[in-house]
């Protein structure tokens, strides 16, 4: 069995980075839904904070389009799911009817706020992005799915009916084997 090291020097973009590919492999895999939401709106949270800094916003804790007397209620119903997962001390027997739907909506926000905070696009997050579009191609602006489209090489129609878990397989593997080509 691998040792654990005595510490690690971690950034917070490292720890948002490390907690969206954990949460996206979860996903993919059809992991726990409420460990999946769990850590991705930790993610999410952070990429938010540290991109405040820098004038780049994660629009679910943001809201950049929503009337400010709504805010307040509008950023609640965004963390119910989360605050509820996390915290007890104000309802230790209160039960949630959570939608994990939810969740990719989180952790498609953080995989692009991500990108926009580093610059970097981590072949798992890019899987995530890749697999939302084809299964969601409305979700995307136009001008945004020509790159997209053009990594596809016309294999779009094809992917779309793999599984979650065919696609995430052959996806990184096609992205390795690119790296060490």
């Amino acid at each position: 069995m691998e040792e654990s090291p005595a510490s690690l020097k971690i950034s917070k973009t490292d720890a948002a980075k490390r907690q969206l590919e954990t949460a996206i492999r979860m996903w993919f895999f059809d992991g726990d839904p409420v460990s999946i939401h769990a850590l991705g709106a930790a993610a999410h949270q952070l990429v938010h904070d540290l991109g405040k800094a820098r004038g780049i916003t994660a629009v679910l804790r943001s809201l950049p389009d929503i009337r400010q007397e709504y805010k307040k209620e509008m950023l609640r119903a965004v963390a119910q799911d989360e605050n509820f997962f996390k915290h007890a001390d104000r309802d230790p027997d209160g039960l949630l009817d959570f939608k994990p739907i939810t969740t990719t909506f989180f952790l498609m926000d953080a995989v692009l706020t991500y990108e926009a905070l580093t610059g970097e696009r981590p072949p798992i997050l890019r899987a995530f992005q890749m697999w939302m579009m084809l299964q969601n191609p409305g979700l995307v602006k136009e001008e945004s799915r020509a790159d997209w489209t053009a990594q596809m090489k016309g294999l779009g129609s094809t992917l779309a009916r793999m599984s979650k878990q065919e696609f995430f397989t052959l996806y990184l593997g096609a992205i390795a084997k690119s790296q060490s080509a």
